[in-house]
């Protein structure tokens, strides 16, 4: 966050100083950016309010979505509003840029060794188990027909299954394909599997550290809205530009998927394949 801001000021080098005060105004108000702010431990109640009423007196600023399960929250702030933020909200623990996230495939079929679980005669086929994708949104492929029992979208609020850019479906197949449409071709490791769509990103592939993190939690309340038949597996192709924290805790998504192991649900997410 704090390059981004020093990036806003790079242009005043080449503008005349008698300029910089009248342009830095205009900055300060107009200028919006996406974050993620944290707070103090406990303290998540009290935070949420105070940088609304922050905010409420703050132009092109308020809050956005709320991460109760890692003490944070969502907002678009000036940077004037964020300076407000930090002078007057004694919660507030830390502020993240709400970074950009893309849709990573590669080679994940023969990376994972999946078609040896199949040809090799194994019996393992995935019955029993649901398996989330938290990604475009799902389509009801005939590979997959009746086995999509869930969907969640964080884009676009649709009720029904739907994936406008079709890299989700593609990983629901890599995972859960019957291969009915290609004669057990093109059959995944996990047919029988059941599949949750979790759209947290748009139709180019793009969304933001605050969708997946919305995503995640969804998938971490449905199980605790329905203990009988919870989400074993979150799948997640998808990725953004490396950052060098202090500690992994100090990065939001993290924290997010470290909570979703808590709940007992196994995290896959992909490394290194775009």
């Amino acid at each position: 966050l704090r390059e981004t801001v020093l990036q806003l000021y790079k242009p005043f080098k080449w503008t005349p100083c008698f300029l910089h005060k009248f342009f830095e105004t205009k900055l300060q108000n107009r200028k919006k950016m996406s974050v993620i702010i944290e707070f103090e431990e406990g303290c998540h109640e009290t935070g949420f309010q105070m940088a609304g009423e922050v905010l409420q007196k703050e132009k092109r600023s308020k809050l956005k979505s709320r991460f109760n399960k890692i003490n944070c929250c969502s907002a678009e702030v000036t940077p004037s509003a964020l300076h407000s933020l930090l002078s007057e909200c004694s919660n507030i623990r830390k502020v993240y840029l709400n970074r950009e996230v893309k849709a990573l495939l590669d080679t994940a079929t023969e990376a994972s060794h999946a078609k040896e679980v199949v040809r090799n005669g194994q019996t393992l086929t995935g019955k029993g188990v649901t398996v989330a994708v938290v990604d475009t949104g799902i389509y009801p492929h005939p590979d997959l027909e009746g086995r999509i029992i869930g969907f969640a979208d964080m884009v676009n609020q649709k009720t029904e299954p739907y994936d406008d850019n079709g890299h989700g479906t593609h990983c629901a197949g890599d995972v859960a394909s019957s291969g009915a449409s290609s004669s057990g071709q093109y059959r995944g490791p996990a047919p029988e599997a059941n599949l949750i769509g979790v759209k947290v990103l748009n139709k180019q592939g793009s969304g933001t550290l605050a969708d997946i993190i919305e995503g995640v939690e969804w998938c971490i309340q449905y199980n605790e809205d329905n203990p009988d038949e919870p989400i074993d597996i979150i799948s997640m192709s998808l990725g953004g530009d490396a950052l060098r924290y202090d500690h992994e805790q100090e990065d939001p998504l993290v924290r997010a998927v470290e909570e979703a192991w808590s709940a007992g649900i196994v995290v896959c997410v992909a490394a290194g394949n775009s």
